[in-house]
């Protein structure tokens, strides 16, 4: 008959090794979650750089697309009314020749405007020059002249803290976006755009007062459509998030943030002029 020691010293030895056992489990099982969630959060990060690398490269292409209209396309129109202008000089007085000549004059005025308002479209200089405040007042005149939708812009803040460029581009487009989402379904009167800059917390706000839609419904479409899509890509870029308030009848309410506003340069300062 064994000791009762021995028997006590085994079951101690064995509970030892069970409890061994069960403890390599959960760290095992630890590790492995802890490695799942490193490889998401890789994949997550490979995402986003390759969404920023496209980004990039789509913005690299519409700056070539702008220069060449600028130096080519603007270049030859420029010229073609400057040989024109002499020619509708040796015209005389006939009266149906100059008729048809200023007409011609005219198209290529019009045409050598579209293709400047194109070129500053396709890269916005003045968001370059003089920061996201000037740059979204500007882009709401032009629509204003435009369209029979009133946009109205207002700000609150220093204009002249600048963020990295990258990170004004980005909310730039998204603003392009929302009002061009606005201006073509919304079926609204009037768009307003909100931005709120340090030393107040960062915001961007863009609302209408159109009919609204079922946000549910929208993004469960295979291709959601209305460039929501795009416009998560891009905040996503810049660790950005957006919120929509809306419903049927009840307008659309597009509230921006950022997970982090970090100044490009605290000592610069712009030199255009103030925003109101």
């Amino acid at each position: 008959m064994e000791s009762p020691y021995v028997i006590i010293l085994g079951t101690g030895i064995m509970l030892i090794m069970a409890m061994f056992i069960v403890l390599f489990v959960m760290y095992y099982q630890r590790k492995q979650i802890e490695q799942q969630m490193h490889v998401k959060d890789m994949e997550a990060e490979f995402q986003r750089k390759l969404l920023e690398v496209s980004m990039a490269s789509t913005e690299a292409e519409r700056r070539r697309i702008a220069q060449d209209l600028h130096d080519d396309i603007g270049a030859l129109l420029s010229v073609t009314k400057l040989t024109f202008n002499a020619l509708y000089g040796q015209l005389g007085s006939k009266e149906q020749a100059e008729r048809l000549a200023k007409q011609v004059r005219e198209a290529l005025d019009e045409t050598i405007s579209h293709v400047r308002r194109i070129s500053r479209e396709l890269v916005p200089t003045t968001l370059e020059r003089f920061g996201l405040p000037a740059a979204l007042q500007e882009f709401a005149a032009k629509s204003n002249s435009s369209n029979a939708v009133r946009i109205t812009f207002g700000y609150s803040g220093d204009e002249n803290i600048r963020m990295e460029p990258k990170v004004e581009l980005m909310l730039y487009r998204v603003a392009q976006e929302l009002i061009n989402n606005a201006l073509k379904h919304s079926e609204g009167t009037n768009v307003h755009v909100q931005l709120s800059l340090p030393p107040q917390t960062f915001g961007m706000v863009v609302e209408d007062n159109g009919m609204g839609f079922k946000l549910e419904e929208v993004q469960s479409r295979p291709s959601p459509g209305l460039g929501l899509d795009s416009i998560e890509g891009r905040l996503r870029i810049i660790s950005g998030k957006i919120q929509y308030e809306t419903a049927p009848q009840k307008g659309c309410r597009a509230v921006v943030e950022l997970k982090q506003f970090i100044p490009f340069d605290k000592t610069k300062k712009t030199d255009g002029e103030k925003v109101s």
